[in-house]
């Protein structure tokens, strides 16, 4: 579905519909009044080997938040999701909206929140815009049971060479510490086609949340202390 409409047109009937199917079998199991979102969301993507998790503590402690992130790879781990997720292509929008919906209401991300992951598609660029519609009518309805909703996208960016060169980096570390191997960490070209599934259905996408949402570019290229201190500077006075 989602490489069917733009990302940028959240009014497209598809797009309204996935939401809607989704936000009412939500609200049927938890009720309306569970549907308390976080105040504040980074939405934190990134090409494959671009230090997402390397970097968390050092975007939670700019942040200031004090729960864990939610990490879209770590809700995404039933078998037939694995066997998606290890060709290098990616998990179905109505599958991955879902789970992290039911995630995000949870008390413990009221305040605040950092999501790895999300959104990685047009459709999910597209929901995430329904979103925050629904979030400012509820805001409207009764501000003060439901928070006025702050987005704000975390870009970390590497180049495809980079990002191939750190995925089999990691592919190899892993098979010398006898460890499980993705087989997108140890195949050059799988590593190629995660970066350029990336670039297409994720990072253009997002691209057009420019304008729309505080969007925080941040090269990752460096080292590990360099990435961290910028990302520092650009988060903490934000």
């Amino acid at each position: 579905m989602s490489e069917k409409f733009d990302a940028t047109d959240e009014n497209n009937p598809e797009a309204i519909a996935l939401f809607e199917a989704i936000w009412t079998r939500l609200e049927e199991k938890l009720g309306k009044d569970a549907l308390t979102f976080p105040k504040e969301i980074f939405w934190l993507n990134g090409a494959p080997g671009a230090g997402k998790g390397t970097q968390t503590d050092a975007i939670l402690g700019a942040l200031g938040y004090k729960s864990a992130p939610i990490v879209m790879s770590d809700l995404l781990k039933t078998p037939e999701m694995e066997a998606i997720k290890a060709t290098g292509a990616l998990v179905g929008d109505k599958e991955v909206i879902t789970l992290l919906f039911r995630k995000l209401v949870q008390p413990e991300f009221r305040d605040g929140v950092l999501v790895d992951g999300f959104p990685r598609t047009a459709g999910q660029v597209a929901c995430l815009k329904l979103l925050e519609k629904k979030l400012e009518a509820l805001h409207k309805e009764n501000p003060e049971k439901f928070a006025k909703p702050s987005f704000n996208i975390l870009m970390l960016f590497v180049t495809e060479q980079e990002s191939v060169d750190r995925q089999l980096k990691r592919g190899r570390e892993m098979q010398e510490k006898g460890l499980p191997v993705r087989e997108t960490d140890i195949d050059p070209e799988k590593t190629r086609t995660r970066y350029r599934v990336f670039d297409e259905m994720t990072l253009r996408p997002l691209e057009s949340l420019k304008g729309r949402f505080p969007y925080f570019h941040i090269d990752s290229l460096g080292t590990i202390e360099e990435i961290s201190e910028n990302i520092r500077k650009m988060l903490t006075n934000r």
